[in-house]
Protein backbone atom coordinates (compact mmCIF):
# COMPACT_ATOMS: atom_id res chain seq x y z
CA UNK A 1 0.00 0.00 0.00
CA UNK A 2 2.71 2.52 1.08
CA UNK A 3 4.47 1.40 -2.27
CA UNK A 4 1.24 2.56 -3.92
CA UNK A 5 1.12 5.43 -2.56
CA UNK A 6 4.90 6.57 -3.02
CA UNK A 7 4.50 5.48 -6.59
CA UNK A 8 1.27 8.07 -7.19
CA UNK A 9 3.03 11.04 -4.91
CA UNK A 10 6.52 10.25 -7.33
CA UNK A 11 4.03 10.24 -10.77
CA UNK A 12 2.58 13.39 -9.29
CA UNK A 13 5.58 15.48 -8.36
CA UNK A 14 7.35 13.75 -12.08
CA UNK A 15 4.60 14.91 -14.08
CA UNK A 16 5.80 16.76 -17.09
CA UNK A 17 2.96 19.07 -17.53
CA UNK A 18 4.88 21.32 -19.71
CA UNK A 19 6.30 24.38 -17.62
CA UNK A 20 3.25 24.09 -14.36
CA UNK A 21 2.24 20.96 -13.23
CA UNK A 22 -1.31 21.74 -13.26
CA UNK A 23 -2.62 18.43 -11.80
CA UNK A 24 -0.49 19.17 -8.68
CA UNK A 25 -1.54 22.71 -8.63
CA UNK A 26 -5.22 21.53 -8.72
CA UNK A 27 -4.31 18.67 -5.94
CA UNK A 28 -2.93 21.06 -4.00
CA UNK A 29 -5.60 23.41 -4.36
CA UNK A 30 -8.98 20.64 -3.43
CA UNK A 31 -6.58 19.66 -0.13
CA UNK A 32 -6.74 23.20 0.92
CA UNK A 33 -10.72 23.02 0.17
CA UNK A 34 -10.57 19.35 1.76
CA UNK A 35 -13.98 20.63 4.06
CA UNK A 36 -15.77 22.15 1.79
CA UNK A 37 -19.05 20.18 1.16
CA UNK A 38 -20.73 19.72 -2.00
CA UNK A 39 -23.77 22.20 -2.09
CA UNK A 40 -26.23 23.46 -4.54
CA UNK A 41 -25.58 27.26 -4.16
CA UNK A 42 -28.51 29.54 -5.07
CA UNK A 43 -29.12 32.95 -5.19
CA UNK A 44 -30.65 35.33 -2.52
CA UNK A 45 -34.41 34.43 -2.52
CA UNK A 46 -34.96 38.21 -3.59
CA UNK A 47 -32.17 38.59 -5.68
CA UNK A 48 -31.65 37.29 -9.13
CA UNK A 49 -28.00 37.15 -9.94
CA UNK A 50 -28.31 36.30 -13.39
CA UNK A 51 -30.26 39.36 -13.90
CA UNK A 52 -27.90 41.48 -12.66
CA UNK A 53 -25.15 39.85 -14.05
CA UNK A 54 -27.58 40.63 -17.92
CA UNK A 55 -27.32 43.93 -16.42
CA UNK A 56 -23.50 44.64 -15.85
CA UNK A 57 -23.23 42.62 -19.58
CA UNK A 58 -25.01 45.28 -21.18
CA UNK A 59 -23.89 48.04 -19.60
CA UNK A 60 -20.46 46.99 -20.54
CA UNK A 61 -21.14 46.15 -24.26
CA UNK A 62 -22.72 49.78 -24.77
CA UNK A 63 -19.17 50.96 -23.65
CA UNK A 64 -16.73 48.63 -24.76
CA UNK A 65 -17.06 44.92 -25.53
CA UNK A 66 -13.55 42.71 -26.73
CA UNK A 67 -12.70 38.58 -26.54
CA UNK A 68 -12.06 38.39 -22.52
CA UNK A 69 -15.50 39.36 -21.52
CA UNK A 70 -17.25 36.50 -19.76
CA UNK A 71 -20.24 35.60 -21.33
CA UNK A 72 -22.07 33.51 -18.71
CA UNK A 73 -21.95 33.63 -14.59
CA UNK A 74 -21.67 30.96 -12.29
CA UNK A 75 -21.86 30.34 -8.58
CA UNK A 76 -19.40 28.20 -6.80
CA UNK A 77 -18.15 27.08 -3.84
CA UNK A 78 -14.53 27.34 -2.74
CA UNK A 79 -13.04 24.31 -4.62
CA UNK A 80 -14.70 24.96 -7.33
CA UNK A 81 -13.66 28.83 -7.03
CA UNK A 82 -10.13 27.44 -6.99
CA UNK A 83 -10.25 25.44 -9.85
CA UNK A 84 -11.73 28.13 -11.88
CA UNK A 85 -9.12 30.22 -11.34
CA UNK A 86 -6.01 28.13 -11.84
CA UNK A 87 -7.97 26.80 -15.45
CA UNK A 88 -7.90 31.11 -15.97
CA UNK A 89 -4.50 31.41 -15.29
CA UNK A 90 -3.21 28.93 -18.08
CA UNK A 91 -2.83 31.74 -20.60
CA UNK A 92 0.38 33.23 -18.70
CA UNK A 93 3.65 32.41 -19.98
CA UNK A 94 4.53 30.73 -16.33
CA UNK A 95 8.15 29.93 -17.85
CA UNK A 96 9.37 33.68 -17.31
CA UNK A 97 8.74 32.93 -13.59
CA UNK A 98 12.48 31.42 -13.96
CA UNK A 99 12.40 31.18 -9.80
CA UNK A 100 13.74 28.03 -9.35
CA UNK A 101 17.30 27.84 -11.36
CA UNK A 102 20.12 25.81 -10.55
CA UNK A 103 17.68 22.67 -9.59
CA UNK A 104 19.38 19.25 -9.94
CA UNK A 105 19.14 17.93 -13.36
CA UNK A 106 17.81 14.44 -12.52
CA UNK A 107 14.87 15.82 -10.80
CA UNK A 108 12.01 15.39 -13.91
CA UNK A 109 9.10 18.07 -13.63
CA UNK A 110 10.97 19.68 -10.36
CA UNK A 111 10.56 23.36 -12.26
CA UNK A 112 6.85 22.59 -12.97
CA UNK A 113 6.25 21.00 -10.08
CA UNK A 114 7.39 23.94 -7.71
CA UNK A 115 5.29 26.35 -9.87
CA UNK A 116 2.25 24.18 -9.31
CA UNK A 117 2.59 23.87 -6.42
CA UNK A 118 2.96 27.57 -5.70
CA UNK A 119 -0.31 27.91 -8.01
CA UNK A 120 -2.07 25.53 -5.95
CA UNK A 121 -1.32 27.34 -2.63
CA UNK A 122 -2.33 30.89 -4.43
CA UNK A 123 -5.71 29.04 -5.53
CA UNK A 124 -6.41 27.56 -2.26
CA UNK A 125 -5.61 30.91 -0.30
CA UNK A 126 -7.92 33.49 -2.74
CA UNK A 127 -10.77 30.45 -2.83
CA UNK A 128 -10.90 30.16 1.09
CA UNK A 129 -10.31 33.94 1.85
CA UNK A 130 -11.29 36.01 -0.69
CA UNK A 131 -14.66 37.14 -2.17
CA UNK A 132 -12.76 37.47 -5.63
CA UNK A 133 -10.29 38.56 -7.82
CA UNK A 134 -11.07 42.36 -6.65
CA UNK A 135 -10.32 41.69 -3.25
CA UNK A 136 -6.61 41.78 -4.09
CA UNK A 137 -6.70 43.52 -7.02
CA UNK A 138 -5.69 40.28 -9.46
CA UNK A 139 -5.66 40.99 -12.89
CA UNK A 140 -4.49 38.18 -15.10
CA UNK A 141 -7.30 35.79 -15.42
CA UNK A 142 -9.00 35.28 -18.52
CA UNK A 143 -12.65 33.09 -19.02
CA UNK A 144 -15.81 32.87 -20.50
CA UNK A 145 -17.11 32.45 -17.00
CA UNK A 146 -17.38 34.93 -14.13
CA UNK A 147 -17.06 33.29 -11.11
CA UNK A 148 -18.76 34.07 -8.34
CA UNK A 149 -16.84 32.55 -4.68
CA UNK A 150 -20.40 32.56 -3.46
CA UNK A 151 -20.31 32.13 0.55
CA UNK A 152 -17.65 34.80 0.31
CA UNK A 153 -19.63 37.04 -1.45
CA UNK A 154 -22.32 36.94 0.54
CA UNK A 155 -20.50 37.37 3.38
CA UNK A 156 -19.04 40.66 2.08
CA UNK A 157 -22.33 42.14 1.11
CA UNK A 158 -23.99 41.03 4.91
CA UNK A 159 -20.99 43.33 6.84
CA UNK A 160 -22.77 45.92 5.41
CA UNK A 161 -25.95 48.02 6.28
CA UNK A 162 -26.81 49.01 2.69
CA UNK A 163 -29.22 48.22 0.02
CA UNK A 164 -28.94 44.62 -0.67
CA UNK A 165 -29.46 44.40 -4.18
CA UNK A 166 -26.97 47.86 -4.94
CA UNK A 167 -24.30 45.58 -3.14
CA UNK A 168 -24.76 43.09 -5.09
CA UNK A 169 -24.75 44.92 -8.03
CA UNK A 170 -21.39 46.72 -6.95
CA UNK A 171 -19.80 43.88 -6.08
CA UNK A 172 -20.47 41.84 -9.09
CA UNK A 173 -19.45 44.63 -11.40
CA UNK A 174 -16.20 44.59 -9.72
CA UNK A 175 -15.76 41.38 -10.58
CA UNK A 176 -16.67 41.45 -14.06
CA UNK A 177 -14.25 44.41 -14.48
CA UNK A 178 -11.53 42.19 -12.85
CA UNK A 179 -11.79 39.58 -15.07
CA UNK A 180 -12.30 41.90 -18.35
CA UNK A 181 -8.99 43.44 -17.11
CA UNK A 182 -7.23 39.89 -17.71
CA UNK A 183 -6.31 41.09 -21.53
CA UNK A 184 -3.58 42.64 -19.49
CA UNK A 185 -0.59 40.71 -18.58
CA UNK A 186 1.65 43.46 -17.73
CA UNK A 187 0.27 43.73 -14.19
CA UNK A 188 1.51 40.25 -13.10
CA UNK A 189 4.60 40.68 -14.98
CA UNK A 190 5.06 43.81 -12.95
CA UNK A 191 4.88 41.71 -10.09
CA UNK A 192 7.30 38.94 -10.90
CA UNK A 193 9.53 41.64 -12.00
CA UNK A 194 9.51 43.17 -8.26
CA UNK A 195 9.39 39.85 -6.85
CA UNK A 196 12.85 39.25 -8.61
CA UNK A 197 14.10 42.39 -7.72
CA UNK A 198 13.74 41.65 -4.11
CA UNK A 199 14.39 38.48 -3.88
CA UNK A 200 18.60 39.39 -5.70
CA UNK A 201 18.34 42.11 -3.08
CA UNK A 202 17.67 39.46 -0.48
CA UNK A 203 20.55 37.28 -1.70
CA UNK A 204 22.87 39.82 -1.73
CA UNK A 205 22.50 40.31 1.61
CA UNK A 206 23.16 36.81 2.87
CA UNK A 207 25.63 35.50 0.93
CA UNK A 208 28.02 35.74 3.85
CA UNK A 209 25.77 34.37 6.43
CA UNK A 210 27.88 32.18 8.75
CA UNK A 211 28.06 28.27 7.21
CA UNK A 212 27.09 26.83 10.00
CA UNK A 213 24.21 28.69 10.65
CA UNK A 214 21.17 26.52 11.06
CA UNK A 215 17.81 27.87 10.26
CA UNK A 216 15.38 25.04 12.30
CA UNK A 217 16.59 26.59 15.22
CA UNK A 218 13.88 29.34 15.16
CA UNK A 219 9.99 29.12 15.22
CA UNK A 220 8.75 32.12 12.54
CA UNK A 221 10.31 33.91 9.85
CA UNK A 222 10.63 37.19 11.92
CA UNK A 223 12.78 34.70 14.49
CA UNK A 224 15.08 33.72 11.74
CA UNK A 225 15.41 36.98 10.14
CA UNK A 226 16.62 39.02 13.57
CA UNK A 227 19.21 36.62 14.06
CA UNK A 228 20.84 36.73 10.99
CA UNK A 229 23.09 39.79 11.58
CA UNK A 230 23.59 40.60 7.70
CA UNK A 231 20.14 41.25 7.84
CA UNK A 232 19.99 43.39 10.66
CA UNK A 233 20.15 47.01 8.03
CA UNK A 234 17.79 44.80 5.30
CA UNK A 235 14.31 46.43 5.42
CA UNK A 236 11.78 43.63 4.67
CA UNK A 237 8.51 45.69 4.75
CA UNK A 238 10.10 47.64 1.68
CA UNK A 239 10.96 44.16 -0.12
CA UNK A 240 7.00 43.16 0.64
CA UNK A 241 5.94 46.91 -0.20
CA UNK A 242 6.73 46.37 -3.72
CA UNK A 243 3.77 43.67 -4.11
CA UNK A 244 1.08 45.06 -2.01
CA UNK A 245 1.69 48.57 -3.45
CA UNK A 246 0.58 47.54 -7.02
CA UNK A 247 -1.87 45.14 -6.14
CA UNK A 248 -3.36 48.26 -3.98
CA UNK A 249 -3.21 50.03 -6.82
CA UNK A 250 -4.62 47.72 -9.21
CA UNK A 251 -7.66 47.41 -6.87
CA UNK A 252 -7.75 51.36 -7.11
CA UNK A 253 -8.24 50.48 -11.18
CA UNK A 254 -10.82 48.30 -11.16
CA UNK A 255 -12.91 50.44 -8.65
CA UNK A 256 -12.52 53.64 -10.99
CA UNK A 257 -13.77 51.65 -14.28
CA UNK A 258 -16.72 49.89 -12.41
CA UNK A 259 -17.77 53.64 -10.66
CA UNK A 260 -17.73 54.96 -14.36
CA UNK A 261 -19.30 51.61 -15.68
CA UNK A 262 -22.43 52.43 -14.44
CA UNK A 263 -24.06 55.89 -13.06
CA UNK A 264 -27.44 54.27 -11.15
CA UNK A 265 -25.27 53.36 -8.06
CA UNK A 266 -23.61 56.22 -5.85
CA UNK A 267 -19.82 55.82 -6.25
CA UNK A 268 -19.62 55.40 -2.31
CA UNK A 269 -21.14 51.93 -2.36
CA UNK A 270 -18.22 51.16 -4.30
CA UNK A 271 -15.78 52.90 -2.09
CA UNK A 272 -17.48 51.09 1.37
CA UNK A 273 -17.30 47.56 -0.13
CA UNK A 274 -13.83 47.64 -1.27
CA UNK A 275 -12.40 49.33 1.88
CA UNK A 276 -10.56 46.56 3.35
CA UNK A 277 -10.16 48.87 6.67
CA UNK A 278 -13.52 48.74 7.72
CA UNK A 279 -14.67 45.41 8.67
CA UNK A 280 -12.03 43.61 11.21
CA UNK A 281 -11.16 40.46 9.53
CA UNK A 282 -8.91 38.12 12.04
CA UNK A 283 -8.72 35.09 8.97
CA UNK A 284 -5.46 34.15 7.34
CA UNK A 285 -5.82 36.78 4.80
CA UNK A 286 -5.95 39.62 7.80
CA UNK A 287 -2.21 40.89 7.25
CA UNK A 288 -2.63 40.65 3.60
CA UNK A 289 -5.40 43.22 3.55
CA UNK A 290 -3.55 45.41 6.48
CA UNK A 291 -0.14 45.49 3.89
CA UNK A 292 -2.40 46.49 0.86
CA UNK A 293 -5.20 48.85 2.28
CA UNK A 294 -2.18 51.48 3.56
CA UNK A 295 -1.67 52.19 -0.01
CA UNK A 296 -5.35 52.39 -1.01
CA UNK A 297 -5.36 56.33 -0.46
CA UNK A 298 -2.14 56.86 -2.43
CA UNK A 299 -3.89 54.66 -5.19
CA UNK A 300 -7.24 56.28 -5.30
CA UNK A 301 -5.18 59.55 -5.23
CA UNK A 302 -3.11 58.99 -7.93
CA UNK A 303 -5.82 58.35 -10.54
CA UNK A 304 -7.60 61.30 -9.45
CA UNK A 305 -4.41 63.20 -10.38
CA UNK A 306 -3.66 61.37 -13.64
CA UNK A 307 -7.73 62.38 -14.78
CA UNK A 308 -7.18 65.87 -13.57
CA UNK A 309 -3.60 66.79 -15.19
CA UNK A 310 -5.53 65.43 -18.39
CA UNK A 311 -2.32 63.19 -19.17
CA UNK A 312 -2.31 61.40 -21.91
CA UNK A 313 -1.60 58.23 -20.85
CA UNK A 314 -5.15 56.67 -19.74
CA UNK A 315 -5.47 53.89 -17.08
CA UNK A 316 -5.54 51.23 -20.05
CA UNK A 317 -2.14 52.57 -21.43
CA UNK A 318 -0.61 52.34 -17.60
CA UNK A 319 -2.01 48.70 -16.88
CA UNK A 320 -1.13 47.08 -20.91
CA UNK A 321 2.80 48.29 -20.18
CA UNK A 322 5.40 47.32 -17.13
CA UNK A 323 7.18 50.33 -17.71
CA UNK A 324 4.41 52.62 -16.97
CA UNK A 325 3.11 51.34 -13.88
CA UNK A 326 3.77 53.41 -10.88
CA UNK A 327 6.54 52.34 -8.31
CA UNK A 328 5.94 52.41 -4.56
CA UNK A 329 7.82 55.87 -4.47
CA UNK A 330 5.78 57.33 -7.17
CA UNK A 331 2.48 56.37 -5.90
CA UNK A 332 3.51 59.01 -2.75
CA UNK A 333 4.28 61.31 -5.44
CA UNK A 334 2.60 61.02 -9.14
CA UNK A 335 4.66 63.67 -10.15
CA UNK A 336 7.59 61.76 -10.40
CA UNK A 337 5.69 59.31 -12.52
CA UNK A 338 4.86 61.87 -14.79
CA UNK A 339 7.82 63.07 -15.00
CA UNK A 340 9.16 60.03 -15.84
CA UNK A 341 6.47 58.75 -18.27
CA UNK A 342 7.06 62.17 -20.19
CA UNK A 343 11.13 61.94 -21.08
CA UNK A 344 11.38 60.38 -24.33
CA UNK A 345 13.45 56.99 -24.54
CA UNK A 346 16.78 57.11 -24.04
Amino acid sequence: MSDDLFSQLFNLFNNDDGEVNWQLAEQINNHINKDVQEERLLSNSDLNYQEIFRVIELSHKSNANNEFTPLELSLMDSKRYGTWFLNSVKHFDFSELQMFEGLPAGILGAQSSLIGMQLGNIAGFLSKNTWGLSHFGIILPRNSSLAINKNNFDLRISQFSIDEKEATIALMLLEYIALTLGEYTAPFNYLIKQLKKSNEELLANIKDVEPNFDPSNFSNPEDLMSNIPELNNFDIDSMLDVIFAPLSFYRSVIKYFAKNLIDFIDSSVFDLIMDLGLVSNQGPGSDFELKISKYDEKSDSFITFLIESKNELSLHDIISDINLIPSVDELNDPISWAARTSLPPI
